[in-house]
């Protein structure tokens, strides 16, 4: 009788868990191989400027990065606009997975592994 009554509630979880733990693992090593990639192309051209092969314009490059992760347009990246970004990625990785709640607890401890 109780598995009856909880047992698809816990196979959503699993299943939504499982899944979500699986996307968080991914989501971190992309992440660590993306600032390994961003900080040695960083030290790449900071060489180069250095050496005075290249002349880099660092404060037009923050403009361009800010108006470009600027979510709500108001000048400045902030709180706000990480909140924007995290709820639109949230809201496309939990898109028609049954439990969005098992998902999320699977991600977020794939992601502190």
């Amino acid at each position: 009788m109780l598995w009856n009554l909880s047992g698809p509630v816990v196979t959503n979880l699993g299943f939504s868990g499982c899944i979500g733990l699986a996307a968080g693992l991914a989501f971190k090593k992309v992440g660590q191989l993306l600032a390994v990639a961003i900080g040695l192309l960083f030290m790449l051209v900071q060489g180069l400027a250095y050496t005075g092969a290249v002349t880099v314009n660092w404060a037009q490059i923050q403009a361009y990065v800010t108006k470009t992760l600027d979510a709500n347009g108001d000048g400045k990246v902030d709180q706000s606009d990480f909140k924007h970004y995290v709820n639109k990625g949230l809201g496309v990785m939990t898109l028609g997975v049954p439990s969005a709640g098992g998902f999320l607890a699977g991600f977020m401890l794939g992601v502190r592994m």
